[in-house]
């Protein structure tokens, strides 16, 4: 389960009083909104659209770590703690946000308790799900891992059709292969079984879960 988004867990007098804190920027498909390693003070809350944040190890090989949905705050860590950020966000789509400076968002925390609690509690619930994510990931192997990676997908962007469940892919295969933490190898594999069991079609930037319960069950 995703866990709830930041701005979901405020009231309509909340959401409203905070949008007013920054100001609203709009970010064109493959802008990057924050940069690994860069030391600034903004803090940025997805209204619209979609973002990916990738992580680049010492040899420059990309990891996606995770996708942001609309609600989602970005750079919570670096406002929390003061230290770099840890990785860049580039948006998947056009993105509209609202764009805020850290002291403009404390001062706004320290008057309004209830978002200071919201933020705590979303910080926590991401940190509890990846955590929880890691442990089950461990026991899995890829075609599990995969699988898992897929029912996510469909759970937060897929819509049904006559075919099954239809999600177009907002990342490329190479970036679901190291969400997935695999191979690219043991990944190309993995979608080739489940083709062949007749759980999952691929198409280009698309795929069609046609039985969701048997995935859901692989990545148990």
């Amino acid at each position: 389960m995703v866990a709830r988004s930041f701005l979901s867990r405020l009231a309509d007098p909340e959401r409203e009083a905070l949008l007013t804190v920054g100001v609203r920027r709009t970010f064109a498909t493959g802008s990057v909104l924050l940069f690994q390693d860069e030391q600034d003070d903004r803090v940025i809350l997805i209204l619209d659209g979609r973002v990916k944040v990738i992580r680049a190890n010492q040899g420059s090989h990309e990891l996606l770590l995770a996708i942001r949905d609309p609600g989602d705050l970005l750079g919570e860590l670096a406002f929390i703690d003061g230290l770099p950020r840890v990785a860049t966000v580039t948006a998947l789509e056009e993105v509209e946000a609202l764009v805020m400076t850290a002291g403009a968002l404390r001062g706004h925390l320290r008057s309004n308790p209830d978002v200071a609690v919201a933020l705590l509690e979303s910080v926590t619930a991401r940190f509890r799900e990846d955590s929880v994510q890691r442990m089950q990931f461990a026991a899995l192997d890829t075609l599990g891992r995969l699988s898992s990676r897929i029912v996510e997908l469909a759970d937060r962007y897929g819509r049904p059709s006559a075919r099954g469940i239809v999600v177009e892919m907002p990342i490329s295969q190479d970036e679901l292969t190291t969400w997935t933490g695999a191979s690219r190898a043991g990944v190309a594999k993995a979608l080739q079984t489940l083709r062949e069991l007749g759980w999952l079609e691929t198409e280009r930037r698309l795929l069609i879960l046609r039985d969701v319960e048997s995935l859901r069950g692989r990545s148990a």
